[in-house]
């Protein structure tokens, strides 16, 4: 029964790759739209010419929703590798 282990290890690592992904994507897009919105602060603040930034709604909505799909592939992966690893201890026990 050691391979339900491994098999529950292998999931565990692929999860935690796909969250780890998403969190990277997530926050290069977070990181982007703060940095859009203090140079517009700034341009709008010092009275100059401002500087309009199109097309980040657009961005982060896309990055959000694959974020949420890579999010519960990840979350359902380390749940079933866990469950794997449960039995195979379970059954070792026996």
């Amino acid at each position: 029964m050691n391979y339900l282990s491994v098999i529950g290890l292998i999931l565990n690592t692929i999860g935690s790759i796909f969250l780890a992904f998403t969190l990277n994507q997530t926050t290069k897009m977070l990181d982007s739209s703060i940095t859009a919105l203090e140079h517009f602060k700034d341009t709008l603040l010092s009275k100059g010419d401002v500087i309009s930034f199109q097309g980040m709604d657009i961005q982060r909505k896309r990055a959000l929703q694959s974020s949420k799909r890579l999010t519960s592939i990840g979350l359902i992966l380390l749940i079933i590798g866990f469950i794997l690893q449960l039995l195979a201890l379970v059954i070792c026990q026996k």
